[in-house]
């Protein structure tokens, strides 16, 4: 029996193994059947800008092997071509169509439209570079169409309609009275304006996407007991506003601030306002001190003009993104408190919709937060102990009696992040007439950086005239301050943090509005306290 045995045992492996090959060729040839070779493009211009005729216009494709956008090597391309078009542009509109081969493993292609620098911060092709992401339905459909059309970069809401917003809903702002370094304007640095580089860190991200190594800042002199006039600085734009790189497709690290769009949408927009601090002296004398500070909150506004959301940031979050009501405001004017820091601080700036409450932070390191213990200390709106900078056309009889609370006293309605479920807040009026200590002096539209000084195309207005002293500021990228990145020095006992980005006015990424519709209560937790409602209003509770 045991050969028989054995002689059914080696024809049954044999059968099985001729199964296994056969199911194996089967897999390989069902791979290889469902990987595309090659693809076909074909993209279109249109509406080109007259700057570019006479150039050649090309599309680079770089394609990534990233299914994880952290990875460490994943924003090595691991394929680039090009395709150049085959004569230069002669009218407002082109194409282009081809066959390309593709590299055999790829999760994500971006395709760049090259040869338009004439135009670049002036017109916008949309999203360039363009992602596309490797999916299934390109088995069923290898062919890959997009339509790149310039629109311009100007904004077209008339700078009178943008003035009056900026005017009627500019802050009043309330500061300890012993705070030093109130808001002043950057105008005063116009004349030491020069622009230098400095080295990225190495963890930054531009490093990996951009293979860019260095960035820009302006080193400013001391000039902080000079000059002190305050300015507001501010942009009106449509809420429905795209900023390339931001695709979902996108890997992260290549969105362009320069490179954005408007569209009307619904008619709501968004005032983004900037204040400017000649010095950031941080939570404590130990931690996060840097040259310049500018700091920002932005409205949500319908396209009647009426206020529905409000933002705020500082240290680099959103601190509070709440409804307009939630606030205390004064004919408009959303009043804001700015915290000085703890242990004889004047603080880091951050900017507040609520007042007498603290916040602790994080130092950066554990013997700093061991020795220096920061803390936000916001004022209150208190006569005795709190000043107040105020719209330069706010009359002084309508601080006579100013509402600082809800206003109302049913608290069945609580938002489930809200500090305010608990802590009982009952209105009071102030005559805030004693705090006045001076005005806002200027509101400053911040101009498009790459329309200053042209005639306009698309714009209402016709021009983009902007003054001298601050044409220099409106188009620079980079840093404002002579601490461009962080800095421990243990020897000294001291953190100098990062001085800050200009204000790319419609793409701060903690202006969230221009990116995303607000759909839920935000407000940045730290380790004790919440920079979030304190309490909650209704249609009464904005006073009049």
């Amino acid at each position: 029996m045991k050969p028989t045995t054995n002689k059914f045992t080696y024809y049954t492996l044999a059968v099985l193994f001729l199964i296994f090959l056969s199911c194996s060729s089967s897999k390989e040839k069902e791979s290889e059947s469902s990987f595309i070779k090659s693809i076909l493009f074909h993209f279109e211009l249109k509406s080109i800008p007259k700057e570019l005729k006479g150039e050649k216009i090309s599309y680079s494709l770089k394609f990534y092997f990233c299914p994880i956008p952290t990875a460490k090597d994943c924003y090595t391309p691991v394929s680039i071509n090009t395709q150049t078009t085959s004569r230069p542009i002669g009218s407002t509109a082109d194409q282009i169509t081809f066959s390309q081969e593709l590299p055999k493993t790829w999760t994500h292609l971006s395709i760049r439209l090259e040869g338009i620098q004439k135009v670049y911060g002036k017109y916008s092709p949309g999203h360039n570079p363009y992602w596309i992401q490797n999916t299934d339905s390109l088995i069923q459909n290898p062919k890959i169409t997009h339509v790149f059309t310039f629109v311009s970069q100007e904004n077209v809401i008339p700078n009178r309609k943008q003035e009056e917003l900026a005017y009627k809903f500019s802050p009043i702002l309330v500061f300890h009275k012993d705070k030093k370094y109130l808001p002043t304007n950057i105008e005063k640095y116009a004349n030491f304006f020069q622009s230098k580089e400095y080295s990225l860190p190495g963890k930054d991200i531009r490093r990996k996407s951009l293979g860019q190594t260095t960035w820009n800042y302006v080193e400013f002199p001391d000039l902080r007991e000079t000059e002190k006039q305050t300015h507001l600085y501010y942009h009106v734009r449509y809420a429905k506003t795209t900023v390339s790189g931001t695709q979902i497709t996108a890997l992260p690290g290549f969105r362009d601030d320069s490179n954005y769009w408007y569209e009307v949408g619904n008619g709501d927009m968004v005032i983004s306002y900037w204040i400017w601090y000649d010095w950031n002296e941080g939570p404590t004398k130990f931690g996060n001190i840097h040259q310049g500070d500018l700091e920002s909150y932005a409205l949500l506004i319908s396209k009647e003009g009426k206020p529905k959301r409000i933002l705020l940031t500082g240290h680099d979050h959103i601190l509070l993104d709440t409804d307009f009501r939630n606030i205390n405001s004064l004919k408009n004017h959303p009043i804001l408190y700015v915290a000085k820091g703890n242990m004889g601080s004047d603080g880091g700036n951050p900017t507040s919709a609520y007042g007498g409450y603290t916040v602790k932070l994080q130092a950066g390191n554990a013997l700093f937060n061991y020795i220096s213990d920061p803390w936000d200390v916001f004022p209150s709106f208190d006569p005795e102990n709190s000043i107040l900078i105020l719209p330069k056309d706010l009359s002084e009889k309508a601080l006579t009696n100013v509402k600082i609370g809800s206003g109302i006293t049913d608290k069945s309605t609580v938002l489930d992040d809200c500090e305010c479920k608990d802590i009982p807040e009952p209105t009071r009026f102030v005559d805030a007439r004693g705090m006045i200590k001076q005005r806002i002096e200027r509101l400053v539209a911040w101009e498009e950086p790459g329309w200053i000084g042209q005639t306009a195309d698309k714009d209402p207005d016709g021009h983009h005239k902007v003054d001298p002293k601050l044409s220099s500021f409106f188009r620079f990228q980079g840093r404002l301050g002579k601490h461009p990145r962080s800095d421990l020095r243990i020897g000294e006992l001291h953190q100098y943090g990062e001085s800050p980005e200009n204000a790319p006015f419609k793409t701060n990424i903690e202006q969230h509005y221009t990116f995303e519709s607000p759909k839920t209560e935000r407000s940045h937790t730290d380790r004790e306290g919440n920079y979030g409602p304190k309490f909650l209003g209704d249609n009464s509770t904005p006073q009049k």
